[in-house]
């Protein structure tokens, strides 16, 4: 063999050798693989799944803008593939927004999932009410309609907002009447949002009207109900004008069309909450919580076992999700204990003992409660998305030296939304890394009250005006989209960001 095939051979066997190799890394890319200059090894790779508002967004690792993450409009999410195992730094930005960003830990074959990120923008549009005077006021859970009371001079009046046409309609006014001073209570709407339950003071003495917004048929509830001793007033979910009340620890049932007939639900009893299906009551002095059926028809069902600490002290709240959670809130001392009877135990404990209010998430498996300075997750079954949690897992979201208040759930509960330092913020409960809290909008003052209208995509509080008066205020919140939007999300904005 002369040295022009021996040539010939080494070139072809080295053809052979380059494209069997040049294959196999083009068949391990497409299945994952990547090379590690590390390790000088093949790695399995992995991948982010990010859901993010807005949709019209730029994701960075490490400082790299990732140019083309394929887009699911099954749920919305963006997917990085093929992403060597280590840890990266996420930064999700777009044009007018705040910058979210964390460390992610990308493992070999699995996903890193980040289903929450909300970029709070760096100004919103606010629509103004006719309000000036506005002290509290309180959102229809059936229909888009806001009851606000307000106080102008010595006339007190009750009015009723359609944010859609901006009408206001006034339903009533009185000289006689101031709202009540209670931060605990609050107007409250009938089911079928047709009538009013608003909390008020007459020479100082309590009580409650009813009020009827299509005629403005103004009822007194004391005179209906006999007693000067009214306390916690609650509209039947089921029953067209009916209610239940509270006097000397007893607990009523009343139809407004036939007050005569009032019926005596339980005697003794620290206080009562209405879930979707059942009453609960809170029996003294044993601590113990009761279901019963709305009309009060069915024997009484003990629920708990075991009792708070402290009964000495009966000024307990229950805040009842179903039969399995339910919650104790002691309105003086601020101890707060839960029931929970979880998937993998039954436990009875106390949360904290400064607590100023909790929630529970839609689902119930997640709990938000708060005190002056602090905010607290207790998840009340396990958590398989990711970050994953156990039940009966307790964590903290956020210590601050300044006040807190309205504290409350986002639509997607993986959000608190709370005013510090004169500011609606917004802070994630995924602590992977550090939480992202944002600023959303500055008020004049940190004694605003604000709510998250799910029903809507609005947050309304009330804020002052440049004359120093209190009114009502609604913006959109993350931001509003349209459906097209969410079905085709725009691409990278990049471009747009480049000075």
């Amino acid at each position: 063999m002369n040295n022009s095939e021996i040539s010939r051979n080494i070139f072809f066997w080295t053809l052979v050798v380059l494209f069997w190799l040049v294959s196999a890394i083009i068949i391990g890319y497409t299945f994952g693989y990547r090379f590690s200059f590390d390790r000088g090894v093949f790695v399995y790779a992995g991948s982010i799944t990010l859901k993010t508002t807005p949709q019209k967004v730029d994701i960075y690792l490490n400082g790299t803008l990732m140019p083309s993450p394929s887009f699911s409009m099954i749920n919305s999410s963006y997917h990085l593939n093929g992403i060597a195992p280590g840890e990266y730094l996420v930064e999700v930005k777009s044009p007018d927004h705040q910058t979210w960003s964390k460390k992610a830990t990308v493992h070999s074959g699995i996903s890193t999932e980040l289903w929450n990120v909300i970029l709070v923008q760096n100004s919103y549009e606010h629509e103004n009410y006719d309000s000036a005077g506005i002290q509290r006021f309180f959102i229809s859970p059936r229909k888009n309609l806001t009851a606000f009371a307000q106080q102008n001079g010595d006339e007190f009046a009750v009015k009723i907002l359609d944010p859609g046409t901006l009408e206001v309609s006034p339903v009533f006014s009185s000289t006689e009447y101031v709202f009540t001073d209670n931060n605990k209570e609050n107007i409250e709407w009938t089911p079928e949002a047709n009538r009013l339950i608003v909390p008020v003071l007459k020479d100082g003495e309590k009580n409650y009207l009813i009020i009827t917004a299509s005629t403005k048929e103004v009822l007194d509830l004391n005179s209906l109900a006999e007693t000067n001793s009214l306390s916690h007033v609650r509209w039947d979910p089921k029953s067209k004008d009916v209610l239940y009340f509270m006097s000397d620890n007893n607990l009523y049932r009343m139809d407004l069309n036939a007050p005569q007939d009032k019926k005596l639900v339980a005697e003794n009893i620290a206080g009562y909450d209405l879930s979707k299906k059942a009453l609960y009551y809170f029996q003294l002095p044993e601590g113990i919580v009761y279901k019963t059926s709305f009309d009060a028809v069915d024997t009484p069902q003990q629920i708990t076992t075991s009792a708070p600490d402290d009964m000495s002290d009966d000024s307990y709240q229950i805040i009842v999700y179903d039969d399995d959670r339910i919650v104790f809130l002691n309105n003086k001392n601020h101890n707060l204990y839960i029931f929970n009877r979880g998937e993998e135990d039954t436990y009875f404990k106390k949360l904290s003992s400064s607590a100023q209010g909790s929630q529970f998430s839609d689902d119930g498996k997640k709990l938000l409660y708060w005190s002056d300075r602090e905010i607290f997750t207790y998840f009340v079954r396990k958590w398989e998305e990711q970050p994953a949690r156990t039940e009966n897992e307790m964590m903290q979201i956020t210590s601050l030296t300044d006040q807190i208040k309205n504290v409350q759930w986002t639509r997607d509960y993986e959000h608190v939304l709370f005013t510090n330092d004169n500011k609606i913020k917004m802070i994630e409960i995924d602590n992977r890394d550090h939480r992202n809290m944002m600023d959303v909008i500055s008020l004049s003052d940190n004694d605003s009250i604000i709510e998250n209208n799910f029903a809507d995509g609005r947050i309304y509080y009330i804020d002052k005006d440049d004359q120093q008066q209190n009114i009502l205020h609604s913006m959109y919140f993350p931001e509003y989209t349209t459906l097209l939007q969410g079905i085709f999300p725009s691409q990278s904005t990049a471009a747009e960001t480049t000075n």
